[in-house]
This record gives structure tokens, C-alpha cells and sequence, in this order.
């Protein structure tokens, strides 16, 4: 085996072998974010209607519906998806920039499942978590933004590859079974940013995450497949996007620069609600409003820019709308503030159709956002964000948690995450994940 699948197994194990202890710590961030998200969003419909369908279907119970009740265990496999879907379902989770992937939702839920039904640990899943991070975001620096400005949904495509590898590590395959895991993986993966502000952009992550994990117990158990599915003809990036030229290189761990969320919509609208925040942090009030022009990347036009929403859902796609809900100084940060009455509002639909989406030049930086904003007296006030330069914010994180986990049972979520805080020494994870479910 040679060529850019070994050179992603190789170094992503080598990634996982040696954690520094920022980057471990940016793991548990990832880590206690996506458990408060699963908690809140398995209550989000399209959570409520698939779980319904899994447990009509029935199985051998071996892993925890996360944000569930008591005796309402499911399959790994079913988990893996179910526990995917709720971490996207409020469209709050983390980003990487640089693979253009929603990462934890697609790579934690199928670690987690396993670890339930293989009584793994703490440590045993971060290792892995790491493992399939690093390769995923190899894969999606080789490749670029191609795949994403086609129109692939890369959650649901890179995510599956991103899935599989970490799974691959977590149940110790070698490196060519590892590679059949990824050719698996590849062939599974799917999802359309057509899809964006419905229901299927959530079931992305959880096929996704499904695919990853068969992909690796399919490789476990023997199943054959190429194994240099990212570099062969009609492979994985040929079909994605142009083969790149050059070789997979590694400069340290992606992971370090994982993104968060503070606001419960498209990261795309990120940098307009933190330039309008500054604005109205200076004196602005939405009565003094007489226009609003946005400047952002050209690519926002294929993934956050329905220009009048007629759902919560889709108005969390929406840089108008969000532009005018900061505007009126809403809290973006309450998921249950994107709801279809709160899309039909007269004076937000009013504020919203106050804005303009303006496209910057070919060499706009693609996560920089410029707000002007034109007053009834005719002056103007001017900001922008660029969202990349956005950190990791432990007290942002953490009552975000404290928020989205506050329907458990009282100290539920003080326990999870102390749990999490320490999850490289926990040795029983079935005990972590009983602590999101629900009394009944």
C-alpha cells in the first residue's frame, strides 16, 4: 500500500499516539458541547420522528439514546445515527474551517456506542477521537473547498471517512484493514447542501456516522474493499473534486483550531450577528435603522442566504433574518428562538427586508463578514467580524452547556460534565451516558 490513503492512516495514528495536553483539552471542549447539544436537540422533531422508527424496529438494546428515557436502549448502529442527528438537529455544533465539517457530531456518537458495547473507556475514545479528527482534516485540507462549492454537504461526506478512521482506531484495526474501513466509508458517504434548512441536513451527520462505524466493523469482520480509495480513479476525490497534486501533509494538530458555536444557526451567519452585536453594543437601536448591507464570501450564497424564510429551520440559513433578529437584539445563543412564529414576526420580517446581501471581490476572505448599517438621519456605522479569529471561550462553553442540558434530572449536568472534565480516566462510559437520560 502506498499513496495518500496510508498517508492519512499513518499520520493520524501518529496524531493520536502523542496528544499535547491543549489539544487534549480541546477534545474535552468538543466533547462536553456536543453532549449538552444531543440532549437538547433529541427533543427537535426530526430527532423525535427517527427514534420513534428505531425503536418500532427493534434490537439487540447496547447503547444509549442520548437525551432519552430510561429502557430505551438501541443498537450501536442505531445509536451512532440517532446520537449524530440530535448533535446537528439545532444546527449549534462545532466547525473545522478547514474541512468545511461539523466534526463531533459525526465522529463522538459512533465512538461513544461502540464504547457502551465493548465496555471501552475514556482515554480509549479521546485517543480515537483524535485519530479520526486528524484524518478527516488531512483530507479536507488535500482536497480544499472544491467539494463544498459542488455542492456536497461535506458533514455527510468527509464526515463518514472522518468517522470510519476513528472508529478503525478505536477497535485497533491495522493499517489495511483501516484502509478497507475508509474505501467502505467512501462509498456510503453522502449529503447535498440542497438539503440545507430542512430535516435531511441533520440526517447528513447520521448517516455519516452510521456509515463510519459499519464501515469499520465491516472491515473488522473481513468485508473487502479497495484500499486506496481517496488516490484511485473514479475514488473518492476524483469524484468529489479534482484529484489534488500534491501529497498529504500534516503541520500540526487540526483539532487545536476547532471552532464553536455561540449562536444557534448557520456558522455562515456568524460573523454578521457578532458585527451587528458590536454595533448595538455602541448604542445602536433597530428604530434608527434604515438599511443594512452585508458583504460576505460569494459562497454564502449557496449555504446561508434564503432571502425570506418561512420556517425556524430555514431561518437559521438566513443572513437577512439573522441580521434582523441581532438587530433587535435577540438572543441567537436560545435554540428555541428559531421557531416558525418567530420567522413570521411583522416587525422581524420588516427588519429583515431592511437588508441587503452584498458579495465581495474573488479575494474576500471567506469568513469575513462587513456590516454597514445607514441611519434614518443618513450616517452610517460600519463593523465586521471575521469568525475564524473566534476561540474557544470556556465560560461561553460551558453555560451553553448548562443551558441545553437543563432538562436532566437535577445535577445531571453537573456530573456529566465533571465527567467530561476528567473522561480520559472514566473506564465505564455506559454510567457517563445514563447521566443525559431523562426521568421515565
Amino acid at each position: 500500500m502506498t499513496g495518500a490513503t496510508l498517508q492519512v492512516i499513518r499520520l493520524s495514528r501518529a496524531a493520536a499516539a502523542s496528544v499535547p495536553a491543549e489539544t487534549a483539552a480541546m477534545a474535552r471542549r468538543c466533547i462536553l458541547d456536543w453532549f449538552g447539544l444531543a440532549i437538547a436537540g433529541a427533543d427537535e422533531p426530526v430527532s423525535r420522528a427517527l427514534r420513534a422508527i428505531a425503536l418500532a424496529e427493534g434490537g439487540r438494546p447496547a447503547a444509549t439514546i442520548m437525551g432519552g428515557r430510561g429502557g430505551q436502549g438501541v443498537t450501536v448502529r442505531q445509536a451512532a445515527f440517532l446520537n449524530a442527528v440530535a448533535g446537528h438537529a439545532l444546527d449549534y455544533d462545532d466547525v473545522s474551517l478547514a474541512m468545511h465539517v461539523h466534526p463531533t457530531t459525526v465522529i463522538l456518537p459512533p465512538l461513544l456506542a461502540l464504547a457502551e458495547e465493548r465496555a471501552l473507556g475514556g482515554g480509549a475514545v479521546v485517543a480515537a477521537f483524535v485519530a479520526g479528527y486528524e484524518a478527516a482534516g488531512m483530507i479536507g485540507r488535500w482536497l480544499g473547498a472544491g467539494p463544498y462549492d459542488r455542492g456536497f454537504h461535506m458533514t455527510g461526506t468527509l464526515g463518514a471517512l472522518g468517522a470510519a478512521a476513528a472508529c478503525a482506531h478505536l477497535l485497533g484495526l491495522d493499517e489495511e484493514a483501516t484502509a478497507r474501513a475508509y474505501g467502505l466509508a467512501a462509498s456510503q458517504a453522502a449529503g447535498l447542501k440542497a438539503q440545507f434548512g430542512t430535516m435531511a441536513k441533520p440526517i447528513h451527520a447520521g448517516r455519516a456516522a452510521e456509515a463510519g462505524l459499519c464501515a469499520a466493523l465491516w472491515a473488522e469482520a473481513g468485508i473487502s474493499s479497495r484500499t486506496d480509495i481517496l488516490e484511485a480513479p473514479q475514488g473518492y476525490a476524483a469524484t468529489q473534486s479534482a484529484v489534488p497534486a500534491g501529497p498529504i501533509t500534516w503541520d500540526g494538530h487540526e483539532l487545536d483550531r476547532n471552532s464553536f458555536k455561540y449562536h444557534a444557526s448557520c456558522f455562515g451567519t456568524h460573523g454578521a450577528i457578532e458585527a451587528i452585536a458590536a454595533l448595538r453594543a455602541q448604542g445602536l437601536e433597530p428604530t434608527d435603522v434604515r438599511r443594512v448591507r452585508l458583504t460576505v464570501d460569494a459562497g454564502a450564497d449557496r449555504m446561508c442566504n434564503i432571502a425570506a424564510p418561512t420556517t425556524g429551520t430555514e431561518a437559521k440559513f438566513s443572513l437577512r433574518f439573522v441580521a434582523a433578529l441581532a438587530l433587535s437584539g435577540a438572543d441567537t445563543g436560545r435554540p428555541g428562538l428559531f421557531t416558525d412564529a418567530v420567522t413570521a414576526r411583522p416587525d422581524l420580517v420588516a427588519l429583515r427586508d431592511r437588508v441587503t446581501v452584498a458579495f465581495g471581490p474573488a479575494d474576500w476572505p471567506a469568513d469575513l463578514t462587513a456590516v454597514e448599517v445607514t441611519l434614518a438621519d443618513g450616517s452610517r456605522r460600519e463593523a465586521r467580524c471575521d469568525t475564524s479569529l473566534i476561540g474557544a471561550d470556556d465560560d461561553r462553553l460551558r453555560a451553553k452547556f448548562l443551558h441545553l442540558a437543563d432538562t436532566l434530572p437535577d445535577g445531571f449536568a453537573q456530573r456529566l460534565a465533571e465527567q467530561v472534565a476528567g473522561i480520559e480516566a472514566v473506564t465505564d462510559l455506559r454510567a457517563l451516558c445514563r447521566l443525559t437520560l431523562r426521568v421515565g
